[in-house]
């Protein structure tokens, strides 16, 4: 029912989001293109004397080529949305070596054609996600042909899909089942959002091959169950499944068969009882292996029991970005405020939460036990998955504050920002200093008197005044509605409703975070001993600091004061989100590996890491 508006729609203002966005931008308008392509140019026979990355896209590791992917995602949005030429000519600078590196055949990557042959053969060792990476390759070009209306990038991209549907089509109905089978932990076959891709592909040029193709990456083994009300998560790889469900989704939305519809919405409900208080999911398998990092930190547990899962390794931030997709597909199809709460708190306490504030790059996993400390991509010697799709995320941040349905504009989130709506000729501004402020004032811009419906989530607000004057806007299905001819430098002005509450530790009677409306705060420092906290004395035990920011003050059981701020705002200090409500200090098991990945995948794949 919502949809969003398009990224040269919107402006990021605020302080926080567009500062880090602004950082990713610079990062990648500086960013060596010869070093990015190095692994493409020495896997087609060229010669580059660039200087290789490190980390994930090292020469000899699997992953290589993943980056570039997800690079050319973010330079085509950022070019697109900002109309920045120099990250268009980047982008289309990109191609042109995509063009010299692929084969006849149609294949493109940074690593070796055999490489499926190996998957093919043994279907889940020996190699890491090969069709991850060429999903990332694929989008790349396809965002490049839609943003920046490239057909160069478009025919790579179908010469790419078609390469490989021409190589399943050789195959076995078991095979292909084999590998595409990712119940193992830490599944090696990982695939990505291919098959959303694919079915993009097919939209863009009709091809029933590429549907025919598309469909094979929806798994039954996954889907069917899901379908009919069964929940098979635990144990599960969660951002190997949660691309499955967008393409689950775009299929429904092309085709209209309802058991994609049924799974995915069935998918949403059994998620909702993994997710953390960051809007979040993702931490250890439930049989995992000692002290193996990806079964600590990259899987899904039993519904409605985290109280083991705050390993350090918990919140993969690329988990964050497919969940936050998946909800503005939900959106499409219902109007439910529960979805909008969910990208809301999503949008603060995972998605900018995941960048530093000094870089703008991204953390791999999001901790939120005791004593925890943040751990950032570098500049060239990471490149973890959530590092590069970190850096696409930054270029499309100023989605989902904004939504539109008809003659209805819908406000989702407090952040400083404006919208053109150019159905209505109209411009929209936002200026406020939420969390900090409780105040939001929204100016409107026609050339000519327009009558539209704004609407707001009717528990955000306490409060409304049109040009200074009180009102009441009408209520209906827990919203706010102004409905009216609106001039001219009309302005709205909200009184936000926000207070402090505790979101429980799911599964857990004595653990739970501390919430100032949407925003999710950490406790600075070392874990302390607090006093009982509950919903009824935490207000009386949380005193606001005078300060222009949103700071929280509580005084531990040895009398010392304990702050407590926003989590995206922690950088380097040491923090604790869910905190023990009876005082006790029960410090969870962290495992140092998780913090660079550097382990990830179990020994046998072909990968080597630092560290």
């Amino acid at each position: 029912m919502y949809a969003n508006f398009g990224l040269d729609e919107v402006r990021l203002t605020d302080g926080d989001f567009a500062c880090r966005r602004a950082l990713v931008k610079k990062y990648i308008t500086e960013f060596d293109t010869n070093r990015l392509m190095h692994t493409f140019r020495i896997n087609a026979g060229m010669v580059s004397s660039a200087e290789p990355l490190g980390g994930w896209e090292a020469v000899e590791v699997g992953l290589r080529g993943h980056l570039a992917g997800h690079f050319l995602s973010a330079c085509a949005k950022f070019g697109f949305g900002d109309r920045d030429e120099i990250l268009k000519a980047k982008a289309l600078e990109i191609i042109d070596i995509m063009e010299l590196c692929a084969k006849p055949n149609g294949y493109l990557s940074a690593f070796e054609e055999d490489t499926l042959d190996i998957l093919e053969f043994e279907e889940n060792r020996n190699v890491w996600a090969p069709y991850y990476t060429l999903h990332k390759i694929i989008q790349g070009l396809v965002d490049c042909h839609i943003c920046l209306g490239s057909s160069k990038a478009m025919t790579l991209a179908l010469n790419l899909a078609h390469y490989i549907r021409r190589r399943f089509e050789k195959l076995s109905f078991w095979k292909i089942d084999g590998i595409l089978r990712c119940t193992k932990l830490n599944p090696v076959n990982e695939f990505g959002g291919i098959g959303d891709a694919l079915y993009t592909l097919h939209e863009i040029t009709g091809d029933p091959r590429l549907l025919e193709l598309a469909k094979l990456f929806d798994r039954d083994y996954f889907l069917e169950p899901l379908a009919a009300g069964e929940d098979v998560l635990d144990n599960l790889h969660a951002n190997t499944h949660l691309p499955m469900v967008l393409a689950a989704m775009h299929r429904y939305n092309l085709m209209g068969e309802e058991k994609y519809k049924s799974a995915s919405l069935n998918f949403y409900d059994f998620l909702k009882g993994r997710t953390f208080a960051n809007g979040n999911n993702s931490s250890k398998a439930t049989a995992f292996i000692k002290d193996k990092v990806s079964e600590k930190s990259e899987h899904w547990g039993e519904y409605n029991k985290l109280e083991d899962a705050l390993t350090g390794g918990e919140s993969e931030s690329c988990c964050a970005h497919n969940t936050e997709r998946i909800l503005e597909q939900l959106l499409k199809w219902s109007a439910s405020i529960e979805y909008l709460d969910h990208l809301e708190s999503l949008k603060y306490n995972a998605i900018l939460n995941s960048s530093s504030s000094q870089t703008g790059l991204s953390q791999y996993h999001q901790p939120m036990g005791s004593s925890a400390v943040k751990n950032f991509s570098t500049p060239y010697d990471s490149f973890w998955c959530c590092t590069a799709s970190g850096i696409e995320a930054m270029s499309e941040l100023q989605r989902n504050i904004w939504f539109k349905n008809g003659d209805a504009l819908l406000l989702n989130a407090f952040i400083s920002s404006s919208v053109i709506w150019k159905e209505k000729n109209a411009a929209i501004t936002q200026q406020t200093a939420f969390p900090d402020g409780s105040t939001s004032t929204i100016t409107i811009q026609v050339a000519e008197p327009v009558e539209f419906r704004m609407i707001f989530k009717e528990h955000a607000v306490k409060a409304v005044k049109i040009n200074s004057v009180p009102c009441s806007p009408k209520k209906e299905n827990n919203y706010f509605i102004i409905e009216r001819v609106f001039y001219d430098q009309d302005t709205i002005e909200i009184d936000i409703n926000a207070s402090l509450h505790l979101v429980p530790l799911k599964g857990s009677e004595n653990r739970a975070a501390v919430m100032y409306g949407s925003i999710l705060l950490a406790q600075m420092g070392q874990a302390a001993h607090l006093q009982d906290l509950s919903a009824v004395t935490m207000n009386s035990k949380f005193t606001r600091l005078p300060s222009e920011l949103l700071e929280f003050e509580v005084v531990d059981l040895l009398g010392h004061p304990v702050k407590f701020i926003p989590l995206y705002r922690i950088e380097e200090e040491v923090y604790t989100v869910y905190l023990d409500l009876k005082g006790e200090l029960n410090p969870d098991s962290l495992f140092s590996a998780a913090k660079d990945g550097s382990t990830a995948y179990t020994e046998g794949c072909r990968v080597k890491y630092n560290g």
